[in-house]
């Protein structure tokens, strides 16, 4: 079915008549690939032949032009001329056309004659001489000589223009795509008919696909078969695949034009949104006339819309008719002129990548650019394809070594343990002297991010030796130019808001100033503020406030959320950690990620949430490419150990030992963390010497890197308790004062609790119970349960020692719920060891001898309500509904067999209760 081609119909039909009356007509229907010209033909011949017509009809063929005569000759083996006609033709030499011209005006007389060419743009030219004649000497002849030629026919050939132009009978049809009119019809006729779709198409469905197709009726329908091919769209229009329909049917349109028209197609999809009509001849080496011609015969068959391809599928197409050399040598020349005109530097960069895999000396600084553009943008994979191909094409070692540096800022973001290895290959630049002076500060940056402090401190000795200008305070004297680890200025609060300086006093420099300071990496890792918890978590609520999240400032950041959780303001380290992960997640840092899950672990372990602490390190661990070359693996590995030995699953832990870590996880405060956590483990396995060693290894690190603080690590307590467990009591009370000591002006309540609890145990048994009555006072105020569990637990101890059973086993029953709550089954079993559950002096688990029936759920609000709260204070606390409180009531009523709260087991009185019962039954320790 023909879609808006009713009136040219109307005009062939008219030029059939004309000539049925005496009268030499040509006509000519024009339109580009794709456009129906075939399909009209076909469609009038038939209305020619149905009216009477000999219809003698020949297609042009690429390759006629090198065969002389080779249209004419297939004309005259055309099976509907008489015998006579076709020898006479057989026999019409190449110089004479009147041989030609005598014969087909003879077969005019008997009934019109229409000679059909399609493509006639193909055919050779000594044919052409021989139509043109007959046209010319046979103006009364019943004949009608109809053609096909895509827009501009032969390029300009003057044969074909000027002398059809001069013909009297000459008539143009230009067959234009399809409206969007047009398209929705011919949808809507294709979906009714059931050949190509299921469902009518609407006007919405319509424009989608003439947007696509420019109205082209052969892309239209190769985009309903991509559709037919894949039915589920959602009630979308077709969405086409490459190697689809589709994308054959685009092919096929540019192999129907002229090679200028490819090359200009090839070059407009390397170039992509950057075209235009002046780069664009200069890119294939084409004249502007030739450019316009090839861009309008594309327009006209519906691939593009001014100069941009319709459809990415229409430009890999186009791509495809371009060999990989060819696509590299336009890739490279289109780079070299957008560089020219002053395109952005991600626009030439782009180019670039697509010419590897080398590069030109001069795209060194434009990919650098370029990665710093991607990075402001969150496009971290696409600042490291940029520094990567800058890397490469670095000719001397002081600029590769200056781009490593920025290739390694950019790979901490999605993968820590690639940015490393660069970083190492940088060192090896530093100890050979490749290393520019310059280059040596933003080393130094990445080397305090990743914690490595003692090689931060022989990178700035390096500087400091050079003389460098920016190794002490100041500003940057050229910052123009962006760098790709510290890509802005930082914006800081209003200085209303900010305390004055002292008098006199240097301007202080901030932890993320561009370059580092003496001092930077203590600021970064150290405890801020004056020495007292409060102080430290003011500052670092302002750094977080302050400082932007960016590369040169994460571990500012991160560090500022661990002050606030090592100050005891959990909650707000909480949610500063989920809103600053959110933000990593949003801009696509996976790096990142990591580290702010690593610090949900080390807040799940400090509120004494083990299974939770297990899962966020687990998660931080999935987020970190390969399996261990990263120093940032040192954190969650022990937030792992930590909670799988507190859970008592040493064989897990034992796994987590065994996961591979670089080298240089010692030599970095990553580090720390994981010889404490390790050490921890071989204390629970009564590995305790090589727990002793692993606690004063730490110390001797973090002494030595100036991190020396019971809140950043408490290695004094941990030490001392591998020195009780080998019976050293003088070194366990040594540790313990020292540790009192160093933090006698931090006033937050975990660390002076967990040093009361440790010098409870060194301390004479009377003396115990008060220690320790003090130690659960301050840790009830931190919300660590684990370690108020822990508190409790040798709380119940001193209790039994000085013969007080009764309050030692009440005190042991709540201990021991909360370490079940907690999830430390250790803990649990040293409070009541399995062994002794069945019997003996110690206490049986709340509520199991008469409650072992109940649900957890169940038991739970028993143990409230034998502890005489409410039903109303039961619900607050547990956060439930009444209803939902009356209902288990009932269930245990009837489980229990009693009908009344009075009648519950006595057993289920004491692990738990209400605020005040709690803080009056410590009262009365």
């Amino acid at each position: 079915m023909l879609i808006e081609r009713s009136a040219h119909t109307a005009l062939a039909e008219a030029t059939l008549h004309e000539c049925a009356a005496g009268a030499f007509r040509l006509l000519i229907a024009e339109g580009g690939p794709g456009c129906g010209k075939s399909e009209f033909l076909k469609r009038f011949l038939g209305i020619a032949a149905e009216s009477g017509a000999v219809v003698l009809d020949v297609p042009g063929l690429p390759g006629d032009r090198a065969t002389p005569l080779g249209l004419v000759r297939r004309l005259a083996e055309h099976p509907a001329l008489p015998d006579r006609t076709r020898e006479r033709l057989r026999l019409a030499p190449a110089q004479d056309a009147a041989d030609v011209t005598e014969p087909l005006r003879a077969l005019s007389i008997s009934a019109p004659l229409v000679i059909a060419v399609d493509d006639l743009h193909h055919a050779d030219q000594p044919s052409l001489r021989q139509l043109l004649h007959l046209a010319h000497h046979a103006r009364s002849a019943r004949i009608l000589l109809i053609g096909t030629e895509g827009p501009y026919g032969r390029g300009g050939d003057p044969l074909l223009g000027t002398e059809l132009l001069r013909h009297p009978g000459f008539r143009r049809i230009r067959l234009d795509p399809l409206s969007p009119e047009g398209v929705t019809r011919l949808v809507g006729t294709l979906g009714t008919l059931g050949t190509l779709g299921d469902q009518q198409a609407d006007g919405r469905r319509g424009a989608e696909c003439f947007a696509m197709t420019g109205g082209n009726p052969l892309l239209l329908r190769a985009l309903l078969q991509d559709r037919w091919a894949a039915p589920d769209t959602g009630g979308r229009g077709p969405r086409p695949t490459a190697g689809g329909p589709f994308h054959q049917a685009v092919a096929a349109c540019l192999a129907r034009t002229g090679t200028p028209t490819r090359d200009v197609a090839g070059a407009l999809a390397v170039l992509g949104p950057s075209a235009t009509p002046a780069l664009l001849s200069r890119l294939p080496g084409l004249d502007t006339a030739a450019v316009a011609r090839a861009l309008q015969v594309l327009e006209l068959s519906g691939l593009t819309d001014g100069h941009r391809y319709r459809h990415p599928v229409v430009t890999a197409a186009a791509l495809d008719h371009l060999d990989a050399d060819d696509r590299r040598l336009l890739h490279e020349r289109s780079a070299l002129l957008l560089h020219d005109q002053g395109a952005r530097a991600t626009e030439v960069g782009e180019h670039l990548l697509a010419a590897q895999p080398t590069a030109p000396a001069w795209a060194v600084a434009v990919l650098r650019d370029a990665a710093a553009e991607a990075l402001v943008d969150d496009d971290a994979p696409a600042a490291i394809r940029y520094l990567d191909l800058a890397c490469r094409a670095c000719q001397e070692p002081p600029q590769r070594a200056a781009t490593r540096i920025a290739l390694a800022a950019a790979l901490w973001r999605v993968n820590p343990s690639a940015a490393e290895h660069h970083v190492g290959e940088t060192l090896a630049d530093l100890h050979t002297g490749a290393l520019a002076d310059g280059d040596t500060a933003p080393l130094e940056r990445l080397l305090i991010g990743f914690g490595r402090l003692e090689e931060a401190s022989r990178a700035r000795a390096r500087l400091e030796a050079a003389g460098h200008p920016h190794s002490g305070p100041g500003p940057d004297p050229d910052p123009a130019r962006p760098s790709v680890v510290h890509p802005c200025p930082w914006p800081v609060e209003p200085e209303e808001n900010r305390p004055p300086p002292p008098p006199d006093a240097a301007a202080p420099r901030e932890p993320w100033d561009e370059t580092p300071g003496v001092g930077t990496a203590t600021a970064i890792w150290g405890i801020p503020g004056h020495g007292t918890s409060e102080a430290a978590a003011d500052e670092a609520e302002r750094r977080l406030r302050a400082c932007p999240l960016l590369d040169g400032t994460l571990a500012v950041v991160a560090n500022a959320v661990r002050t606030l959780l090592r100050a005891g303001r959990t909650a707000e380290a909480d949610e500063w950690c989920h809103r600053l992960l959110k933000e990593a997640t949003t801009r696509r840092s996976p790096g990142w990620e990591a580290e702010f899950l690593a610090i949900l672990a080390e807040i799940a372990l400090r509120k004494g949430a083990l299974p939770d602490a297990e899962e966020r390190a687990r998660q931080a661990l999935a987020c970190l490419p390969g399996r261990g070359g990263s120093v940032l693996v040192g954190g969650p590995l022990a937030s792992r150990l930590h909670a799988y030995t507190a859970m008592g699953r040493y064989h897990d832990a034992a796994r987590v030992l065994h996961h591979p870590v670089p080298a240089a996880l010692f030599q970095s405060v990553y580090g720390l963390a994981y010889l404490r956590a390790r050490g921890h483990y071989h204390l629970a396995t009564d590995h305790t010497r090589a727990a002793l060693r692993d606690f004063l290894a730490t110390g001797r690190m973090a002494q030595r890197w100036g991190l020396d603080h019971p809140a950043l690590l408490p290695w004094r307590a941990d030490a001392a308790q591998a020195f009780l467990r080998l019976g050293e009591r003088p070194g366990a009370a040594r540790m313990i004062t020292e540790q009192l000591s160093c933090a006698r002006l931090w006033s937050d309540p975990h660390t002076r609790g967990v040093s009361l609890r440790l010098r409870a145990r060194v301390a004479a048994a009377p003396e115990r119970p008060h220690l320790l009555t003090q130690a659960v006072e301050v840790l009830q105020q931190c919300g660590d349960r684990l370690e108020l569990a822990r508190a409790l637990a040798d709380l119940g101890a001193a209790y039994q020692s000085v013969g007080e059973s009764v309050r030692a086993n009440n005190v042991r029953r709540r201990a021991w719920r909360m370490a079940e709550e907690c999830g430390a089954k250790a803990l649990c079993d040293s409070i009541l060891p399995r062994q002794a559950m069945c019997g003996g002096d110690r206490p049986d688990p709340p509520g199991r001898d008469q409650g072992a029936g109940l649900s957890e759920s169940e038991l739970r609000v028993a143990i409230l309500a034998a502890n005489g709260n409410s039903n109303r204070e039961i619900a607050v606390r547990l956060c439930v509904t009444m209803s939902t409180v009356e209902q288990h009531l009932t269930r245990v009523y009837r489980k229990l067999r009693i009908s009344r709260r009075q009648q519950l087991p006595k057993s289920l009185i004491g692990p738990v209760g209400t605020p005040a019962t709690n803080h009056k039954e410590l009262s009365s320790f």
